[in-house]
């Protein structure tokens, strides 16, 4: 018998070619780096955190103690409850005009997770899925896990916005999905009704499939557009996604949905079936009570929203001070998406570093000022930065002060 030993190539327990092919969360991984900074006794200022910094709303807090002490602890349904499904498909029939029954929704565990079943239910190898960039950082490798090409389509940093000729452009006989989100993440630009329908009638003669991410929708200082209130002929290949995540402040309870065609929704959760097998009992529970409609919980929402326009204006009049860098003001969402691409090879701060790319930015910023963002290579458009202000005034003004400072040329 041959005692010879494998290889450490051949004996490696090694991981998968698909999961090595998968880019981790840009956001995700900066955000933890600044957490070790600072447990390591560093004053780093977090602008890379993408959830509000308001507490949850006391009457879902609530709401979920009463689940916990009625022993709503154990398994339920797939989708969800029943109850919770119908307020979702109320909800959504309300906003969009369009009738909506619980068979068309699936809760889940968070949105992030609603969109990768929403890419597992109607993605084959070869599909082609169209992604305006700037884009959210989990789009494109969702659709890659689906085995979909992701089609990334370059926006004019104008206004950032799909047009109908850009989007005729990237359409072939492969196209399976166009992917939108308003407000948008990271850039806050919001689509209206009337730009959605433009898009819509290029896909007029497609069975193309649209998925609209809608999870800021609330959190805007002007109208939003609604892809089926703007298209509702579209209702059988368009699926929405939402969560109580960012307008009701609950980024750790993790619940989202996905409403869309019945057949859509059917296979989403026996995918499903075998991941999570369904949302936390408990949460499910808290958002049911988030949908009521409590005037304590509206209020709440209306406050956060106006707390995030005033810090909407101070972020972006402290950004605009800096020579070379171009803030526009967005209209959703808790992000502003400078242009940075004016610093480049000058020399900044105290000394006198010089920079090439927005990723060497953001490095050096958190070297510097100890001021973590977000580069724009994350979503697919270098030269930009995202910054959140999802945090404290007090916290935002100190950090745009070091930003400034870091920056300063000459």
């Amino acid at each position: 018998m041959s005692t010879a030993r494998p290889s450490a190539a051949t004996s490696a327990f090694a991981a998968s070619t698909r999961a090595l092919g998968i880019a981790p969360s840009a956001s995700m991984a900066l955000e933890a780096k600044a957490k070790a900074m600072k447990a390591a006794g560093q004053a780093v200022i977090s602008f890379g955190v993408g959830e509000p910094d308001f507490p949850t709303p006391e009457p879902i807090k609530a709401a979920a103690q009463r689940a916990m002490e009625a022993d709503v602890t154990h398994y339920t349904t797939v989708g969800g409850e029943p109850a919770l499904r119908k307020a979702i498909a109320e909800r959504t029939a309300e906003i969009s005009g369009v009738g909506f029954t619980e068979t068309q929704v699936i809760a889940t565990t968070g949105a992030k997770e609603a969109l990768y079943l929403a890419f597992q239910a109607t993605c084959d190898a070869g599909d082609e899925v169209i992604i305006p960039a700037p884009y959210w950082v989990s789009y494109a490798e969702q659709a890659r896990l689906a085995g979909a090409t992701p089609v990334v389509v370059q926006t004019d940093p104008a206004d950032w916005k799909l047009t109908p000729e850009l989007l005729r452009q990237h359409l072939t006989p492969r196209t399976k999905l166009l992917v939108l989100c308003t407000p948008s993440n990271p850039t806050g630009i919001v689509y209206s009704d009337a730009e959605l329908r433009a898009l819509a009638d290029v896909l007029q003669d497609t069975r193309v499939g649209v998925m609209v991410d809608e999870i800021y929708a609330r959190i805007s200082h002007v109208p939003v557009g609604r892809w089926l209130r703007a298209a509702p002929e579209t209702e059988d290949r368009t699926i929405i996604i939402d969560g109580v995540s960012k307008a009701y402040a609950m980024t750790g309870w993790r619940l989202g949905w996905m409403v869309g065609p019945e057949a859509i929704v059917k296979a989403a959760a026996a995918v499903q079936s075998h991941l999570t097998s369904h949302p936390s009992s408990i949460t499910q529970r808290a958002a049911l009570y988030a949908l009521q409609n409590d005037p304590a919980v509206e209020q709440a929402i209306e406050d956060m929203v106006r707390t995030f326009k005033q810090r909407r204006e101070v972020i972006v009049e402290g950004l605009s001070r800096i020579d070379g860098l171009v803030c526009p003001v967005p209209d959703g969402a808790f992000y502003v998406y400078p242009d940075v691409r004016g610093l480049y090879g000058r020399a900044l701060g105290p000394n006198g570093r010089v920079v090439a790319s927005s990723d060497a930015l953001a490095a050096y910023l958190l070297e510097e000022a100890l001021v973590s963002i977000v580069p724009g290579e994350a979503f697919g458009t270098p030269g930009f930065l995202r910054l959140s202000y999802a945090l404290a005034l007090d916290d935002l003004r100190e950090g745009v002060a070091r930003i400034q400072a870091a920056l300063r040329t000459g």
